[in-house]
């Protein structure tokens, strides 16, 4: 079994919050970490050194994660890379489509894994750590503090429906006084 200090671990997302927040739980841990935030830069990271792991959006502008996946299948160095898709659009038909095709016959590693957004701190972490073959780290604060709280919350709000907010508002409004 590996140790976190020993891998490098590629995070591949449009959005800057989402990359940093993945950056940080991984590199809290003690994994080395490089980030992109589209397909194609991703793809010069990797001819340049690559991965032991490629944590990818599937939705991005440029080069999407399933065109990045497709890339990566072609050359026989890179399809030994295993990738952890991150993704908000895990349900949309389409996007399962495409994967769906991309992976037909793959003898990539590790694609298995899916992980919808939002994604906890621990669980993205396990995740990367069952993949890699990593000893998990123990006593690591991935808790992020009042920053990490916050940017779990602003990425929850993102990714909330207008129905869920608006009940979510209704719960929090103080109720009138006793009696009214």
């Amino acid at each position: 079994m590996r140790k976190p200090e020993d891998v490098t671990v590629l995070v591949v997302d449009d959005e800057a919050d989402v990359r940093d927040f993945l950056a940080s739980v991984l590199e809290d841990a003690g994994m080395h970490v490089d980030v992109a935030d589209n397909g194609n830069t991703a793809l010069a990271m990797i001819r340049n050194r690559p991965p032991d792991l490629i944590s990818a959006d599937l939705v991005m502008p440029g080069k999407s994660g399933i065109r990045l996946i497709h890339e990566l299948r072609k050359n026989p160095a890179w399809a030994r890379i295993p990738v952890l898709i991150v993704t908000g659009h895990i349900g949309d038909q389409d996007i399962r489509k495409g994967l769906d095709g991309v992976l037909s016959g793959s003898s990539m590693v590790g694609l298995a894994t899916c992980l919808e957004k939002p994604v906890t701190p621990q669980g993205y972490l396990d995740a990367v750590c069952r993949l890699l073959d990593v000893e998990p780290p123990v006593n690591v604060d991935l808790s992020g503090g009042q920053d990490g709280l916050r940017r779990e919350a602003e990425q929850l709000l993102r990714n909330a429906d207008q129905a869920t907010l608006e009940r979510i508002l209704r719960q929090l409004r103080p109720k009138g006084p006793p009696g009214s």
